[in-house]
C-alpha cells in the first residue's frame, strides 16, 4: 500500500516538469527511511528472505580481521561476518533496527558485535579503525544512506591494505567510476520467503501486483528475482584503499616501494 500510494503521488498532476521531477527524487529518496522507521517488524521479514551469495562472503578477506558493517539494519550480514571475523562493528542510525539487531546478535550468541548509532556520513569510528568496511544492500548514489560524502567516510575508517564493499549495488557504473572493481556471481536466482502467504503480501506490498499474482497462481515462497523485476544480491563492488609507502631504509642502501589504491577485487583466502 505504501509503495502503490508513492506511486499515486509520483504520476499526479505538479505545477512543472521540473516539480515533479524534484518531488519523485523526494519520494524515493524517503520510501524506504519510512518503512525502516515505521515497519520494522515486515522490512526484517522482507529482506530475510534476500539470501546474499555465499560466493560474496568467499570473495571477502575478512577472517580474523576488524570490520564494519554500514547500514547493518537487522543484522543480516553482521551476523554472517561474525562468524568469520575478529571483529565486527555494526552501525546504523534506525533506532527500531538498532533494537532488532541487538536481539538477534544474542539470539545467535556471537560474542564479538559491537552495535553503534550513526549515519553513513559521520560513522562513529576512529581513523583506520577496521580492515574492511561494508556496505551490505544499503548504499545508494544519494544522501542519506550514500554518494561521495558517505563513501569518503568508508575509506576514512577503513586501514591501508583493507577494503570498502559495497554488496548488490544499486550503481554499478557510479562505483567503477569511483576506484571500485565490480564482481558478479552466478546463481542464486530466487527470493524465498517464510511461506506462500507471506511471499504474496510482502509482493503485493513491495514489489508489484504482477509479483503477488504470481506468487498466488504458483502457490510458492520462492519468487524469482525476475519476476520481482530486480537483480539477484548476487554482486559486489570493491576498492582497495591505498597502501602508505615504504620508507627507504639509509643503512641498507635499499630502495622502497610504494603500492596504490588500485580498485582491485580482495585478496584471495589461501
Amino acid at each position: 500500500q505504501e509503495r502503490a500510494a508513492f506511486a499515486r503521488a509520483q504520476r499526479a498532476p505538479g505545477i512543472a516538469s521540473d516539480a515533479q521531477r524534484a518531488r519523485r527524487r523526494v519520494l524515493d529518496v524517503l520510501f524506504w527511511p519510512l518503512v525502516y522507521w515505521n515497519d520494522p517488524d515486515d522490512y526484517e521479514e522482507l529482506v530475510a528472505g534476500e539470501h546474499i551469495h555465499p560466493g560474496v562472503l568467499d570473495a571477502l578477506d575478512i577472517d580474523g580481521r576488524d570490520v564494519c558493517d554500514i547500514g547493518a539494519g537487522a543484522g543480516r550480514f553482521t551476523l554472517v561476518a561474525a562468524r568469520r571475523a575478529r571483529r565486527v562493528v555494526a552501525v546504523d542510525i534506525v533506532t527500531p533496527l538498532l533494537t532488532r539487531l541487538a536481539r538477534n546478535v544474542r539470539a545467535a550468541a556471537v560474542h564479538n558485535v559491537e552495535i553503534r548509532r550513526g549515519p553513513f556520513t559521520a560513522l562513529p569510528l576512529a581513523d583506520r579503525s577496521v580492515d574492511v568496511a561494508v556496505a551490505c544492500s544499503s548504499f545508494t548514489r544519494h544522501a542519506p544512506h550514500g554518494g561521495d560524502a558517505a563513501l569518503a567516510e568508508a575509506e576514512r575508517i577503513v586501514r591501508p591494505g583493507g577494503d570498502v564493499v559495497v554488496i548488490w549495488p544499486q550503481q554499478p557504473a557510479w562505483l567503477r567510476a569511483r576506484g571500485f572493481t565490480y564482481i558478479a556471481l552466478r546463481g542464486n536466482e530466487s527470493l524465498r520467503f517464510r511461506d506462500a502467504q507471506t511471499a504474496q503480501r510482502l509482493c503485493a506490498r513491495y514489489y508489484s501486483a504482477a509479483a503477488a499474482r504470481w506468487v498466488a497462481e504458483h502457490g510458492r515462497a520462492d519468487v524469482p528475482y525476475r519476476v520481482l523485476g530486480v537483480s539477484p544480491p548476487n554482486d559486489l563492488c570493491v576498492k582497495r584503499i591505498g597502501v602508505e609507502p615504504v620508507t627507504p631504509s639509509r643503512s641498507r642502501g635499499t630502495r622502497g616501494t610504494r603500492r596504490t589504491s588500485t580498485g582491485s577485487a580482495p585478496r584471495g583466502r589461501g
